[in-house]
């Protein structure tokens, strides 16, 4: 199966008797070439001849569909068919026929050849190397049948079928194969497999003496293989699910073993498809990409520091392929294909071409979304990876131990990988895929030339960002000639002392304490977003106090700000940054701070600037080195807001959230440049963030884009943000979708449309009622959006479960019904309610608050210690309400963060230096537990 994207278009049969035509004399040339294989008995021939038959059949249908759709119209045009037009069933029908039966015909090819040139020669070079990848595997089969014995335990017996295409074709058609025999099944892999061998050779060294080692049978491994001149034979690995918990557990174990093993060996590309889970065993079935030299990055522009962080993040074992990492881009933007994640129910839906209205003239494409096929790298049927990842950091741990004890020579242990080929991952497979494409389009078939001189032109692009891609025009040719012919592009190279002096270094030099902290944090990557949370686990404060209150506050405080500055990357230009899970519209992933207030750099210098304030107020303790940090993490927060593109206009995640945070700034530092560049940032809501916005909602669309707009109004007077806001407004009420139960608003992450002040339809009537209190709009627009905003709260109200005392959570998928949290529950719903009715004096705003506040109340602490999801949010929202006695509320989170340190909810004892679900969340409440204290409020934007 190809790591690529699935395409259902190029799967879907509606053109097969065409093909079958087309492919007809490259068929009969294949049974001549098989008749030659003396070896193989009648029946085994005829076995391979389908089989190789239905390879190129299906290669010729994905590249000519889209030829045939046009031809198809062509016709429909030229007989006057209008497929929209009524009482043209028959003849809609009659066209589709007319087309098939034409394009069957002999010779249908060449008739087309004066409009596409092209695509005679470039069928007839796909069948050639279909035809010859078949042929030659007959011959090798025939050659080593005897040979496959040990790995299959007996007699191979006699060929029973086969099945081409087990990945992309690579090198002339050629693709991994099944071989399915009466004495058992084999892979064929045409390529060389001494790496393979290679690996199993160093499995078994290291296991020799491994103390505690699993036994055996239940210990990582490669395939049993067989190496041949140029390609390999290998054992089939049948899928199985872990029969008990004692298996999962070793199952995990065993995967922090391959983390290790990888790292030491320099592995990439493991993703899903490399992966098979055979009860406790992840068997590694591909291992061709070892020995991967990272290719230097250029300069980001964005200060030493990112650059620092950025390489560090590159050498670490986030590029093994195992740890979740979501992919970019239109057609895997989300995804994760990890061998470690890929969890069902933690993919989007990814754009599926189809054809609809398929046997009538009205044939054509459509993109659907649908979900990513899962592969068999998981050990249950609904694997739980939160409950097993301490499992994975311990087997990491002991086995980079084993390989680093004092005496072993990294060196003498790689060095039976030389002469090996691997292969180096210079360009992402779905770039192929996507080249490849247009490449068989039809205009691209009408003038190959333009269309080869604008692959190259992309592939130079690719490059420009793309560290270690080809550049010179010779290779690149060489690419483009593989995906004319229909293959992906393969490099490779002989591993030689060098490469193994260099992995070997790479290795030795290797900052684990990031190694492990990595781990941790990719870990979370698995989880796309909070619809599906891992269990939590509630660890109540020990008898709480409040005792002292004023000096464990600042102890806390001060010990939680010095972690922030120790935990920081730091380059030699005095500029600072931070490696943590941060959160994308696409889901977790580890990566160098954003910009953003949610995960991002701007949230954590906001709090460095607040506790500078508050040490100035004598009411924080002075801690070394937090005004030059706040000072390199500002730099680089300006950097990065000008060089990377802000992805959303939400209030956390986009263009508002920037707006935000430079105000808050503004008013903790008492400084008038932070206001001018607030109104900088504002100027990216006046265009395709909002008016191009699918997500709608607070966090990550147009809606967080209200208050902060209304705040940068006021502190500039500038009527013109008042305007900007009221586009806002107008853009909401045409995308309400308006019912009996009130308003609510649906989006790519939440399409049912649900409650909620972070994602929903509270939030969003939030800041619609906080806009209809201005004069923005006029006042029939203002009395509209009030209404919009009760009809949202209305909606909310309809998800009130009075048995439960809290609103039902409606996402698809959620673990929990009910939650307390800021983001999804009633935290969140009440700080929002407090606030309008202290703006506006609505008794049944104060209402839902006190609700809100009984709920949280009665579900109490001991969750973690985030604003986002966690007790932070609840002291805060309750605190501010005056619900509940404030020492007791102190002494929950003072206690709670003394006995267990700052957990980090969804990133559980992960290093997050965040501001809505980490460390600066800590420090921000600590600081606004003084009664003093007048911070800026990021759960109210206030």
């Amino acid at each position: 199966m190809s790591d690529s994207a699935p395409d259902g278009a190029e799967q879907a049969e509606w053109f097969a008797g065409p093909v079958r035509g087309i492919a007809r004399p490259w068929r009969e040339g294949l049974a001549r070439r098989l008749a030659a294989v003396h070896a193989l008995d009648r029946e085994e021939r005829d076995v391979l001849l389908e089989a190789g038959h239905t390879a190129l059949l299906t290669s010729l249908h994905a590249k000519l569909t889209r030829l045939f759709l046009v031809e198809l119209h062509a016709l429909r045009m030229a007989q006057g068919v209008d497929p929209a037009g009524p009482g043209t069933t028959d003849a809609d029908t009659g066209v589709w026929a007319a087309f098939i039966e034409q394009a069957g015909a002999e010779g249908y090819l060449d008739k087309l050849a004066g409009r596409y040139p092209a695509v005679g020669p470039r069928v007839a070079t796909v069948a050639r190397m279909s035809v010859a990848a078949t042929a030659a595997f007959a011959e090798r089969f025939a050659a080593d049948r005897e040979l496959l014995a040990p790995l299959l335990g007996g007699a191979p017996g006699r060929i029973r079928a086969v099945t081409f295409g087990a990945g992309d074709s690579h090198g002339g058609g050629l693709t991994v194969s099944r071989v399915d025999l009466t004495g058992g099944i084999v892979m064929y892999k045409p390529r060389s497999s001494e790496a393979d061998v290679a690996l199993g050779g160093l499995l078994d060294e290291l296991f020799a003496d491994f103390t505690g080692a699993p036994a055996p049978e239940k210990r990582i491994r490669v395939p049993r293989t067989l190496p041949r001149d140029g390609y390999g034979w290998a054992e089939f690995v049948r899928h199985r699910y872990c029969a008990d918990e004692a298996e999962l557990a070793s199952f995990y174990r065993n995967m922090g073993h391959w983390l290790a093993v990888l790292r030491f060996t320099g592995g990439t590309d493991m993703h899903a498809e490399n992966m098979i889970a055979d009860g406790p065993v992840p068997v590694i079935v591909d291992a061709e990409t070892l020995f991967d030299a990272p290719a230097p990055f250029p300069t980001s522009g964005r200060g030493d520091a990112v650059d620092v962080a950025a390489a560090a993040i590159r050498r670490t074992v986030l590029r093994t392929g195992l740890l979740p990492v979501r992919g970019t881009g239109f057609a895997l933007g989300g995804v994760d294909i990890s061998g470690a994640g890929a969890l069902p129910g933690q993919q989007p839906l990814i754009p599926n071409p189809v054809i609809a209205d398929g046997g009538t003239a009205a044939a054509r494409f459509e993109v659907g979304m649908t979900a990513m096929p899962t592969a068999g790298n998981h050990p249950s049927p609904t694997p739980v990876l939160s409950a097993y990842w301490d499992r994975i950091l311990a087997g990491f741990r002991e086995m980079t131990a084993h390989l680093r004890r004092p005496g072993v020579d990294p060196v003498r242990l790689l060095r039976r990988f030389e002469g090996t080929r691997a292969r180096r991952i210079l360009r992402p497979t779905q770039a192929y895929v996507d080249i490849g494409r247009m490449l068989w389009h039809p205009a691209s078939l009408h003038d190959e030339g333009a269309a080869v001189e604008r692959a190259r032109d992309i592939l130079r692009r690719n490059a420009a960002v793309l560290p270690g891609a080809p550049t010179d025009p010779e290779t690149i040719d060489g690419e483009i000639a593989d995906l004319l012919a229909g293959d992906v592009p393969m490099f490779g190279f002989t591993v030689d002392a060098s490469a193994v002096r260099t992995t070997a270094e790479d290795w030795r030099t290797a900052d684990f304490v990031l190694e492990e902290s990595v781990i941790q944090d990719a870990l979370v990557g698995a989880y796309l977003n909070e619809r599906s949370l891992p269990a939590r686990v509630r660890t109540a404060a020990e008898q709480p106090h409040a005792r002292d209150r004023e000096r464990r506050r600042r102890r806390l405080a001060a010990r939680m700000v010095r972690r922030l500055c120790d935990g920081a990357v730091r380059g030699a230009d005095g500029t600072v940054t931070w490696i943590s899970p941060v959160f994308t519209p696409a889901g977790w992933s580890i990566r160098v701070l954003p910009a953003d207030l949610y995960t991002g750099q701007g949230g954590v210098a906001l709090v460095l600037a607040e506790y500078v304030r508050e040490v100035r107020a004598g009411r924080a303790d002075e801690v070394p080195g937090v005004a030059e940090t706040l000072d390199g993490a500002l730099r680089v927060l300006i950097d990065t807001e000008e060089r990377t593109p802000t992805p959303s206009a939400g209030a956390f995640s986009g263009a508002a959230s920037q707006v935000w945070t430079w105000l808050a700034l503004h008013r903790v530092l008492g400084e008038e440049w932070p206001l001018v560049r607030a109104a900088e940032r504002a100027a990216l809501l006046d265009g395709p963030l909002v008016d191009g916005d699918v997500e709608v909602d607070l966090l990550n669309g147009a809606a967080g884009g209200i208050v902060p707009l209304l705040a940068l109004a006021a502190s500039t007077g500038q009527d013109r943000w008042l305007a900007t806001a009221a586009h806002i407004g107008r853009r909401l009420e045409g995308l309400a979708t308006v019912d009996s139960r009130g308003a609510c608003w649906t989006t790519r992450l939440n399409p049912e449309g649900i409650g909620g002040f972070a994602h929903g339809a509270t939030g969003i009537g939030w800041a619609l009622a906080r806009l209809a209190l201005t004069e923005a709009g006029s006042a029939a627009e203002r009395r509209a959006w009030h209404g919009l905003a009760e009809r949202a709260f209305a909606f909310q109200e309809s998800l009130w479960q009075p048995g439960q005392g809290n609103w039902l959570d409606v996402r698809i998928g959620a673990e929990e019904d009910f939650f307390t949290s800021w983001c999804h529950g009633s935290a969140g719903i009440g700080v929002g309610m407090l606030d309008l009715h202290r703006r506006a004096g609505d008794p049944a705003h104060l209402d839902m608050a006190r609700r809100a506040a009984r709920a949280c109340a009665a579900e109490g602490f001991g969750w973690s210690h985030t604003l986002c999801h966690g007790d932070l949010g609840l002291w805060q929202f309750l605190s501010t309400l005056g619900s509940g006695d404030p020492d007791a509320l102190d002494g929950e989170i003072l206690t709670g963060l003394e006995q267990r340190g700052p957990v980090g909810g969804l990133a559980r004892e992960a290093f997050s230096p965040s501001l809505m679900s980490g460390l600066s969340g800590v420090v921000h409440s600590l600081l606004c537990m003084h009664r003093e204290a007048s911070l800026p409020d990021p759960l109210l934007l206030d």
